[in-house]
C-alpha cells in the first residue's frame, strides 16, 4: 500500500520509520508547509508537497496519514476521504464533537476508511496487563491511569501544542485520548462522572483529573499531568474487588526516551491494514474519545475549581475577644452562602462544631466558642478554607450561620472535637489564619 504522511512535526518520524519498517508499506509523499523538512526527502527523490491538496490531486497514494494541528485534522481527513483515499488521523480526531461527525459522515459517504491513531493501546505492557484480567470485567473494582510528562520535552518545536486555539486545549486533549482509550481498552466504554483542570496557562491546563465508570460499574480515574519536572511517568493500576491488585508501567524495558513508541506506531499501521481490510464494516472509536474529551472540558470549565493555582491571598484575623464556653443546644442555622466577603478591619465570630452542617438550613447545636476576630486584609472567606492557628491546622470553614447580621456572622469551623479558646490557647492578639482549599 502507498501511504503518504501529511504534516512533519514532532510525530511524524514515528509514522515514517515504521512505514519504513513494514514491507507490505511503501511512503509515495510527504508534504509540509516547511520546505526545510521537505528539502532531505526531495533529495532522496520522494515526491513533495506544500500544499495537501495537491498531494491528494496527484492521487499517488491510497491512504495518507495526517500528523497535523489539531485544528486541520477534520478538513483535511474530510478532503482525503472526498478523493477516495483511507485516513490514518493522529488523536484526537477532531477539536469537536461536530467536527467528528462531520467527519464520520463523510466517510460514510464516499466509502473511505477512517482510522485513528491511539498508540498506547498498542503496547506491549499494556496488553500483558489485559491478558491478565478476569474475563468478567465486573470484578474489577477501580483503575486508575496516570499519563504525567513534561510537555516541553515532547513538542519538537512544535508550538501549536500550547496554543489553545490550535490544540484545543491542553493535557486533557492531547494526551487525554491515549489515556482514555487505554482505559477503554482494559474495562469498555466509558462515561465521565466528573472532571477538573489546572495549572491552567494563557487558556491551556497543564493538569487534570477525570473520573469516569465502564459500562460495567468498573470504576475509573485519569490523571493528566503536563508539568512533570522531568521524564514520564505512564502507568496503570487495577485492583480488582478481591483485593487483587495489577499494574503496568507502559514504559518498563523502554529506558531511552520514546523509545517504546516505535512498536507501538508498528501496532497503528498494522491496525490501519486491519480497518481497510474490514471496509465499510470497521468503526472507528475516535468519535467517542472526542465526545469524552469535550464533555470533560464543559464540565471542568465552568467549576470554580482550579487544582495546583492559588486564587487569592490568606487572610489574617487577629483575635479582639476570646470566648471559653460550649454548647450542644445553640440552634444555628447554616447559611445558603458558601463564601462570605469580609473587608479589611471587620470582625466576625469563630465557632467550632463537630455537626458537619453541609446543607442550606442544617441545624448547628454542639459548638465551642473561639472568639471575635478583626481581620486585617480584605478577603472572601469560603467553604473548605482550612483554618490554621500558630502553624497547626486547626479545621475547615463549614460554612456560616447569620442570626447575628448585619453586626456580624459566625464562621463555623469543621473540628473533630470541640475546642474554645481556652483549649487552645488563644488569646487577645492571636492571629488565625485562613488559607485557601488548593490542591
Amino acid at each position: 500500500m502507498k501511504l503518504a504522511v501529511i504534516g512533519l512535526g514532532a510525530i511524524a518520524p514515528f509514522f515514517l520509520d515504521a512505514i519504513e519498517r513494514d514491507p507490505s508499506l511503501t511512503l509515495a509523499a510527504v508534504c509540509d508547509l516547511d520546505d526545510k523538512k521537505l528539502a532531505p526527502w526531495r533529495e532522496r527523490g520522494l515526491a513533495v508537497f506544500t500544499s495537501h491538496q495537491e498531494l491528494l490531486d496527484a492521487g499517488l497514494a491510497e491512504g495518507v496519514i495526517v500528523t497535523l494541528p489539531n485544528d486541520l485534522h477534520a478538513d483535511v481527513a474530510c478532503a482525503a476521504m472526498e478523493h477516495g483515499v483511507a485516513v490514518c488521523c493522529e488523536k484526537p480526531m477532531t477539536i469537536t464533537a461536530a467536527d467528528a461527525q462531520r467527519v464520520i459522515e463523510t466517510s460514510r459517504l464516499t466509502e473511505s476508511v477512517l482510522f485513528t491513531a491511539f498508540h498506547r493501546r498498542y503496547n506491549r505492557n499494556l496488553l500483558d496487563l489485559a491478558a491478565k484480567l478476569p474475563a468478567d470485567r465486573t470484578r474489577i473494582a477501580r483503575v486508575v491511569h496516570r499519563y504525567h510528562e513534561n510537555i516541553e520535552e515532547h513538542t519538537g518545536g512544535d508550538q501549536w501544542y500550547l496554543d489553545v486555539s490550535r490544540c484545543g486545549g491542553g493535557c486533557v486533549i492531547d494526551n487525554g485520548p491515549n489515556a482514555l482509550d487505554a482505559v477503554r481498552h482494559l474495562i469498555g466504554d466509558l462515561r465521565l462522572i466528573d472532571a477538573t483542570i489546572g495549572d491552567v496557562r494563557s487558556g491551556t491546563e497543564f493538569y487534570a483529573e477525570l473520573d469516569l465508570v465502564s459500562t460495567n460499574g468498573v470504576q475509573a480515574r485519569v490523571e493528566l499531568d503536563w508539568a512533570l519536572p522531568t521524564g514520564e511517568m505512564k502507568d496503570i493500576v487495577v485492583e480488582l474487588r478481591d483485593g487483587t491488585v495489577l499494574t503496568a508501567d507502559l514504559l518498563d524495558g523502554y529506558d531511552a526516551f520514546k523509545s517504546s513508541l516505535a512498536h507501538e506506531y508498528s501496532g497503528i499501521l498494522d491496525g490501519f491494514k486491519a480497518a481497510i481490510a474490514e471496509g465499510r464494516e470497521y468503526r472507528d472509536p475516535g468519535p467517542d474519545l472526542v465526545a469524552l474529551v469535550e464533555e470533560a472540558y464543559r464540565v471542568a470549565r465552568r467549576k470554580e475549581t482550579r487544582l495546583r493555582m492559588t486564587a487569592k491571598h490568606e487572610s489574617v484575623a487577629k483575635v479582639v475577644k476570646s470566648l471559653f464556653h460550649a454548647r450542644d443546644d445553640r440552634g444555628m442555622t447554616l447559611s445558603p452562602w458558601a463564601s462570605r466577603c469580609v473587608q479589611a478591619g471587620e470582625v466576625h465570630e469563630l465557632v467550632t462544631t463537630t455537626d458537619r452542617p453541609s446543607v442550606e438550613g442544617d441545624r448547628i447545636d454542639h459548638v465551642g466558642f473561639l472568639g471575635f476576630a478583626e481581620f486585617k486584609n480584605a478577603t472572601v472567606v469560603e467553604r473548605g478554607d482550612g483554618v490554621w492557628l500558630r502553624g497547626r491546622r486547626i479545621g475547615t470553614v463549614a460554612g456560616f450561620d447569620e442570626c447575628h447580621a448585619p453586626n456580624h456572622y459566625n464562621i463555623l469551623i469543621d473540628v473533630p472535637l470541640l475546642f474554645t479558646a481556652s483549649d487552645v490557647n488563644l488569646g487577645i492578639g492571636a492571629e488565625v489564619i485562613f488559607k485557601e482549599a488548593s490542591r
